[in-house]
């Protein structure tokens, strides 16, 4: 393994855990104007993941912070969500949570490389040891994904990992900068990392019972039943810190849905429910169903939808994801990062079934409709057709357009 570098950085086992060590280092990084990040984390244990270990890397060096030890990282999380400091990550997700969660407040410079590599190549989402060589033709390990970050001390060989995580996170984006740049796509790099910290938000904004498997086929009448079970579910994961799932299965919870015992006994002729920590909170199930039951009808649930949606022709989710496929491969875009086919069964009915109002679809908003968003229209309306140009090629496809 190459571990030469072209800065000066800490020997892997350098760990910060002082207040004074780590201000300083908010100064360094606040003077830089950029800087890498990444954290590593314990969320099985815990209602909300747990802060174990936190990377960060400056043009002068990489550094690792011991959040158990440092007790106060106000100042870092408001460089994080500050108008000046570019935050580069890859795959940033759950940075993104810890900023909104700490900061109180989204990220304003969030560079993605994961997302900048999709807007480069067909590989999205690409493993972070895989964009370090394909970037640099480094190799990086990938062997501590599965390690305790909570238990004190660190290993040797986890602090290498943590570093390495974060070390060539710059140079990577410097690259991609470039290429982007050359292939005119950086304001398309830029609208994608807005989208992916508007996707977080809205993750967090929207009412997470809507998320459980299965509960748009619910009639209302058990939606409001599901609501409140996974309200109470919430609440009381929060209060012993615990994961939610675990306190209580999805599974279960829907079970309990559709079958709305009414007494403790009913509850426990459901398989399963006799686990010794379910029936610990057996009454409060059932009083929390109850509830919801005497709920009057102007306090349910409001449709996601304001009509219920036809199902689409097949035939034409296939067509159209053809022919988004072939665009992507043509110009060497991720078409996983492009759109999904929701998104063309979206664009389908804003445009055949909607008559074009309302909202745009994804697939012709911003630079996805200047990929894509015109030849899939034309293609529904039959001002284009496809054929097959060159079956060895990646884009064997080739689209006529029309002459009258």
């Amino acid at each position: 393994m190459d571990r030469s570098r072209s800065r000066s950085s800490p020997p892997p086992a350098d760990i910060i855990g002082t207040q004074n060590r780590f201000d300083e280092l908010c100064d360094e990084i606040a003077s830089a104007g950029i800087v890498a990040f990444d954290t590593e984390f314990v969320s099985e244990s815990y209602y909300k993941p747990k802060l174990c270990l936190v990377q960060l890397a400056t043009p002068q060096g990489a550094y690792l912070v011991d959040p158990l030890a440092v007790p106060d990282l106000s100042q870092w999380w408001s460089l994080m969500a500050d108008n000046e400091t570019t935050i580069v990550v890859h795959g940033g997700r759950e940075e993104i949570r810890f900023c909104q969660r700490f900061a109180g407040t989204m990220p304003r410079r969030l560079i993605d490389v994961q997302v900048a590599e999709g807007l480069l190549s067909r590989g999205y989402p690409l493993a972070y040891k895989n964009i370090v060589n394909k970037v640099l033709g480094k190799t990086v390990g990938s062997h501590e994904t599965r390690s305790d970050w909570e238990r004190r001390p660190l290993a040797t060989k986890q602090l290498e990992y943590a570093v390495e995580d974060v070390d060539f996170l710059l140079e990577i984006w410097s690259r991609q900068e470039h290429a982007l740049e050359k292939q005119g796509r950086i304001d398309w790099a830029y609208a994608e990392f807005e989208r992916l910290i508007d996707t977080v938000q809205q993750e967090q904004d929207r009412e997470g019972w809507r998320r459980l498997s299965g509960v748009q086929k619910f009639t209302a009448k058990e939606q409001v039943v599901a609501r409140a079970l996974y309200e109470w579910r919430d609440r009381t994961a929060e209060m012993h810190d615990r994961p939610a799932r675990v306190l209580f299965r999805d599974d279960m919870l829907l079970e309990l849905v559709k079958r709305q015992p009414k007494s403790v006994h009913e509850m426990n002729l459901t398989r399963g429910m006799q686990r010794r920590d379910y029936q610990s909170h057996a009454e409060e199930i059932i009083d929390v169903i109850r509830d919801a039951q005497s709920l009057s009808t102007d306090k349910w649930p409001q449709s996601g939808s304001n009509r219920s949606s036809p199902p689409l022709d097949d035939v034409l989710s296939k067509l159209l994801s053809l022919a988004l496929a072939n665009r992507c491969a043509d110009m060497n875009l991720s078409m996983s990062l492009v759109g999904t086919m929701s998104d063309i069964d979206e664009l389908i009915r804003w445009h055949v079934l909607d008559g074009q109002k309302g909202s745009l679809p994804k697939l012709m908003d911003g630079w996805r409709a200047e990929v894509c968003g015109d030849l899939l229209t034309d293609l529904l309306d039959g001002k284009v057709s496809l054929r097959v140009s060159n079956p060895r090629s990646d884009a064997p496809l080739r689209f006529d357009r029309r002459s009258d």
